[in-house]
């Protein structure tokens, strides 16, 4: 016998409590980008168009969780939900993927640090400006071309349908 406690409405209402919490939680950061919501400028050390990318990819995590609970699982077979998921899909890794390039290949001087755990022993440190940006900058560029395979496996996945 399966579980299908998350296909009824109490799934669904779920979903899109935990889709809306995502949401607001992307919206305050799009409204400090956005300086709506005021903030010390001191305290922002990424031009306001990376913090509002940061902020614009729990947005749309946000209403990709809600879609997912309130589409369902028959609903997710339409046309409707397969272009809305490949356009917000790819909104979001256009998104993800900018803060990582950014801070990868955008200018300026980076700080990054390095922590290690294994068990109950954990060692930090400062990390290297050029590593960090080798980690960024190349998890950036695998990200952009995570993204164009996902298009293209999505738009497969449209036309084959009909």
């Amino acid at each position: 016998m399966t579980n299908n406690s998350l296909n009824g409405p109490g799934g669904m209402l779920a979903g899109i409590l935990f889709g809306g919490i995502f949401f607001l939680a992307g919206s305050l950061v799009v409204l400090v980008a956005a300086d709506i919501i005021h903030s010390d400028p001191s305290s922002i050390h990424a031009p306001r168009w990376v913090l509002a990318a940061f902020g614009g990819v729990f947005v749309l995590v946000g209403i990709l969780v809600a879609m997912q609970a309130s589409f369902g699982p028959g609903g997710q077979q339409t046309l409707l939900y397969q272009w809305l998921q490949l356009f917000l899909g790819l909104a979001l890794m256009t998104l993800f993927s900018s803060v990582f390039l950014w801070v990868g290949f955008g200018p300026g001087e980076r700080e990054f640090s390095t922590t290690t755990t294994i068990g109950p022993i954990s060692t930090s440190g400062t990390g290297g400006e050029g590593t960090g940006r080798f980690i960024f900058g190349g998890a950036g560029v695998l990200m952009v071309f995570f993204t164009i395979a996902m298009a293209v496996s999505q738009l497969r996945k449209i036309f084959k349908g009909k």
